[in-house]
């Protein structure tokens, strides 16, 4: 698919410039824990001397800092941070078809750890800064570009500490963030893209189910902490907390859903969502987690190591997503209620919660969003809601409350139901065109926002 209004020598130039830059930073391994990402900043440090740009690496410790450089325009304006962590998850190469570390370009994909997530955005708005420096800075105000560390753990320093410790860096009235940007394609050709201007909070925590221990040669038929255990997972599981709307747009529901009457019912408190998963499970995966409180269970464990002796306990570890305005003791309140007819002995061990946060979804960098994306799409539609995930987007929000962070990484080529499985995944890859398609984005909205 082309993009339009580009010409085809510049998008050439791009896929080339993106596809070989992502396939270096691919090489260099900073699988997190333990990191490495100073190796990135390092990499990134010496591409932009070489334009003549002067940027700082900082951070702790030693091996896991950030890199950032500022660009700035011609005369006065707002500041537009662009920017993206350097860390990828770990990568197990056994059942991939290409070495996970090997930055291999191949069949129109650039393939490796941290081809989707999200060094993809790094070579992106490295190609993006590049070229407005070399066309003269013709925009105003500053473009900061932020190459962070440590987002897939978040425990060492990365964007917390930059917000922290060198707020003169990295303030800023405008930020675009990974996430968002996927795309589904409506029966009528029209493509919804997700703009994601807020982010739910994360309330991770562990149930511990008490029992009473001995030999299993004698059944347990009251007291058996696996038992117990299962009937908290079933419990989570099967618990449907009262729905939000505050955070799902009537027209995503309106644009997704096509059955008159099930849209209405989803606008009418949502409960309608476990009937939406039976006719149509893309529209349900995409709606069912904006709707509120969410419980996952993930780990079941026990205290016990020999098979025929019950354990003293066992514990079920558990994600959850809360909607931006809740807390740990709201939380725990559903966790109760949803609890209350588990006979089981048991408690609750909080493993975190990191509350979620938003900006107005009505700001010029939206505007100048949607118009750039309908400009090289004209079959985009761009939809704001708030994400299920979580991103550093949420540190910038909270220490900088008046500016605007938004979350958007557009595709051309591969839609939604093609990218998400990609992510953490065996075989992360992004199409050629995918990844030039967000550097030229890029580069249009700095001229359309900072005009």
């Amino acid at each position: 698919m082309e993009i339009a209004g580009i010409a085809p020598d510049m998008v050439a130039r791009v896929e080339r410039e993106t596809s070989e830059l992502l396939a270096d930073l691919i090489r260099i391994d900073t699988s997190n824990p333990p990191g490495n990402e100073t190796a990135v900043a390092t990499y990134l440090d010496r591409y932009f001397r070489r334009l003549g740009l002067h940027g700082e690496i900082v951070g702790e410790p030693a091996g896991r800092r950030s890199f950032v450089v500022t660009l700035p325009g011609t005369r006065p304006g707002p500041r537009l941070a662009l920017m993206a962590h350097e860390d990828v998850v770990p990568a197990d190469g056994e059942q991939w078809r290409q070495p996970p570390f090997a930055g291999v370009v191949q069949d129109g994909y650039v393939w490796g750890r941290g081809a989707v997530d999200v060094k993809n955005l790094l070579a992106a708005f490295c190609v993006a800064v590049r070229r407005l420096a070399e066309e003269g800075r013709d925009f105003a105000g500053e473009v900061v570009f932020v190459a962070e560390a440590d987002e897939e753990d978040g425990a060492i320093g990365g964007a917390r500490w930059l917000v922290t410790q060198r707020p003169d860096l990295v303030r800023c009235d405008y930020l675009l963030n990974e996430g968002g940007g996927e795309f589904t394609v409506l029966p009528g050709g029209e493509r919804l893209y997700e703009l994601h201007v807020g982010e739910k909070g994360t309330a991770q925590f562990r149930v511990v189910v008490r029992g009473d221990s001995g030999h299993a040669s004698v059944p347990l038929r009251h007291g058996n902490a696996v038992v117990g255990a299962a009937d908290v997972v079933r419990a989570l599981h099967d618990y449907r907390p009262k729905v939000s709307l505050d955070t799902v747009p009537p027209e995503y529901v309106e644009l997704l859903v096509a059955d008159p009457a099930l849209r209405a019912r989803l606008l009418d408190g949502g409960e309608a969502a476990d009937a939406l998963a039976e006719r149509d499970r893309h529209a349900h995966d995409l709606l069912a987690p904006l709707y509120g409180l969410t419980f996952s269970p993930t780990i079941l464990a026990s205290s016990g190591e020999a098979v025929n002796v019950f354990p003293e306990s066992a514990v079920v570890t558990v994600d959850c997503r809360m909607p931006v305005g809740w807390d740990q003791d709201r939380v725990e309140a559903e966790i109760e209620t949803a609890l209350a007819g588990v006979e089981a002995r048991w408690s609750i061990e909080w493993i975190g919660t990191i509350e979620g946060n938003a900006s107005p979804a009505d700001t010029p960098l939206r505007s100048a969003i949607a118009a750039v994306a309908t400009r090289l799409v004209p079959s985009a539609r761009v939809v704001a809601l708030h994400s299920a995930g979580f991103t550093d987007a949420n540190w910038f929000r909270a220490a900088f409350p008046e500016m605007a962070a938004y979350n958007f990484a557009p595709y051309l080529v591969d839609d939604i139901q093609a990218t998400s499985p990609r992510f953490h995944n065996v075989d992360e890859r992004i199409a050629v065109r995918d990844l030039a398609f967000q550097s030229v984005f890029a580069y249009e909205l700095v001229r359309e926002l900072l005009h």
